[in-house]
């Protein structure tokens, strides 16, 4: 099985949790006064998503890039892209937004890493 895929499948089972739990997307979203009492939502807001739309937007370029990505550089390295560039991109919306969440910033690290490669 493909770790994109499986990404993919922990982002929608994530987001039917939102739905269902009432405040559990404000416990791991990235809130950026918050950082220091909570650093794991740097990790856990790449999971969550806003609405139906953002999410299927997000996992529909993440199965698409993520698949040929994954096929070019294996497992390993597309989990050691994903997360780094999602990492990344969390660190840098703490200086832009007071809250975040959504996979874009390591989809965006998973297409400039395959427009690098290609």
């Amino acid at each position: 099985m493909y770790a994109s895929l499986i990404l993919g499948g922990i982002c929608v089972v994530i987001f039917l949790i939102q739905n269902i739990i009432p405040g559990f997307t404000d416990n791991f979203a990235l809130i950026s006064s918050q950082i220091l009492q909570k650093p794991w939502m740097i990790v856990t807001s790449i999971f969550l998503h806003a609405d139906i739309m953002h999410l299927v937007y997000n996992m529909f370029a993440l199965a698409l890039f993520g698949l040929v990505l994954e096929g070019i550089v294996g497992r390993k390295r597309f989990l050691l892209i994903f997360f780094t560039a999602g990492i990344l991109a969390s660190i840098g919306s703490l200086f832009l937004y007071k809250a975040s969440l959504g996979a874009s910033g390591a989809i965006f690290g998973i297409l400039g890493t395959l427009a690098l490669l290609r």
